[in-house]
């Protein structure tokens, strides 16, 4: 092929900053600045992200999300709580990662700028997970830089014009092709990549994963290998790609293939969650499915479906997109927490009309109607009982059986024969600052114990009716 309107890597690196993606060129480099800096201070990087109301929302709500405060502690409801709670670094991978998707995704979906994404969400997770024994500080360096990796096909592939064409139809069915990129470019999209993230400043590991040769740090070494996982994956989960990526995991963790495989399918399931959390619903379509992965038998397996979950959560995303009637967002909500997530019996508690009383209005139980109408509970003030803590609260409870309940007095004695308070999980329901409910689950009467997955599991879903109920509300209002 000749080479047509070719520019080169540094007329490349200019448009893509000053012209495509100018607000996340700024942002990227003054947060990096302040993270990477020794005297930073909790105010310096609170003022930044306050500048932008947008991200602070955002930053605000993945705060408080199953994936980044998996024990459901404390609501985080300023900035400054965010940074404390979560370290610079945590904060940067959440601002980063929110200012990389909206920029993304303002300029519209295309399918391989959300391939692209999609393979930097999946490569984050997995990337985090190899690193299981290392420091949270050390694992979300590398979810950042395994996020950013290609982060020059990403901008690339969000624009438009003649030589995004041109590349397209040269590359055909395949990922990338550097000969194909030079030809039409002047260079490659990787050489793109590293421009930008020594322009944006977006750290060393991700500068060491992008190098030649071999990495130093179990960080980047780890970012390389999430990266193989994801695209080795698109070859399907039997395939004799993954088997080979499967030896180098073992050989980096330590774990057995049967124990490393495992882990790979639940990567690509959180990969989905973490995904649907940050908003980028379209994305999850495209990291590939586990559900052609080959049955590997396992002790204390729950009852929970993870492929089952990340389907209803995919459902849920696209029921959100397409404005869909709340009374079926509920019911989807309470059939996932009940069918695959393995909880014995839910409910989603709604307000009355007074305003006195939560009621149950969609369960889901081997008792039927006769549990559904002892669901009900005062809601008049926080300290009535159980379920009106949480709503007034606005705070995900698990009640555990091997941590004494602080909440003894909220426990009413009538309520013990409705559900279980030692072996229970709620969470508040809003549309924005409304008040719509409680989403409740339990194991039924003496059922096992609830597992951190099935509490995390239940945050996801949690987590995705407040944002459809807020979304909802939003449209509406206009």
């Amino acid at each position: 092929m000749s080479q047509v309107h070719t520019s080169g890597i540094d007329a490349w690196v200019t448009r893509l900053s000053r012209n495509e993606l100018p607000v996340l060129s700024e942002v990227m480099r003054e947060i990096n600045r302040l993270t990477n800096g020794s005297d930073t201070s909790v105010n310096q990087l609170s003022a930044v992200i306050l500048r932008d109301a947008s991200l602070t929302a955002k930053v605000l709500r993945l705060s408080n999300s199953a994936y980044f405060n998996p024990h459901g502690d404390q609501d985080v409801t300023t900035i400054s709580r965010a940074v404390v709670k979560l370290g610079f670094q945590g904060i940067k991978a959440i601002s980063l990662s929110v200012m990389l998707i909206d920029s993304l995704l303002k300029k519209g979906a295309k399918q391989r700028m959300l391939e692209w994404l999609a393979r930097g969400f999946h490569a984050a997770v997995q990337a985090e997970r190899l690193l299981v024994n290392r420091d949270q500080a050390v694992k979300e360096d590398a979810f950042i830089a395994a996020l950013l990796l290609h982060v020059g096909d990403m901008a690339f592939w969000s624009c438009r014009g003649e030589q995004m064409l041109m590349l397209e139809q040269a590359l055909g069915d395949q990922r990338d092709n550097s000969d194909n990129e030079r030809d039409v470019l002047g260079t490659t999209l990787r050489e793109i990549t590293r421009k930008l993230a020594e322009l944006w400043q977006l750290g060393p590991t991700l500068s060491e994963a992008l190098q030649d040769g071999e990495c130093d740090t179990f960080a980047a070494q780890a970012v390389r290998l999430g990266d193989e996982i994801s695209l080795a994956a698109e070859a399907g989960w039997n395939s004799p790609e993954l088997e080979r990526v499967l030896d180098k995991v073992s050989a980096f963790t330590g774990q057995s293939r049967e124990e490393a495989r495992l882990g790979l399918l639940k990567g690509a399931e959180d990969a989905a969650a973490v995904a649907l959390n940050y908003g980028a619903n379209k994305v999850c379509n495209f990291i590939p499915s586990t559900s052609d992965a080959q049955a590997v038998p396992t002790a204390n397996r729950s009852k929970s479906d993870a492929q089952l979950q990340l389907s209803i959560l995919r459902e849920l995303a696209t029921m959100i997109h397409e404005n869909v009637d709340v009374n079926t967002l509920f019911q989807t909500v309470v059939e996932g927490v009940h069918r695959a997530i393995g909880y014995e019996r839910v409910a989603l508690l709604l307000i009355d009309s007074k305003k006195k009383i939560l009621q149950a209005k969609y369960a889901l139980s081997e008792e039927g109607t006769a549990w559904r109408e002892a669901m009900q509970f005062s809601m008049k003030g926080e300290q009535d009982n159980l379920f009106s803590y949480c709503l007034h609260s606005r705070q995900l409870l698990w009640m555990r059986r091997d941590k004494p309940s602080q909440f003894k007095h909220l426990i009413e004695l009538g309520a013990r024969s409705a559900f279980d308070p030692s072996n229970c999980v709620m969470a508040a329901l809003y549309a924005g600052p409304r008040q719509i409910g409680v989403l409740f689950a339990d194991r039924g009467v003496k059922g096992d114990a609830i597992e951190q997955e099935q509490y995390e599991s239940f945050c996801h879903f949690a987590q995705q009716a407040n944002m459809g109920l807020s979304m909802l509300a939003e449209r509406r209002s206009r």
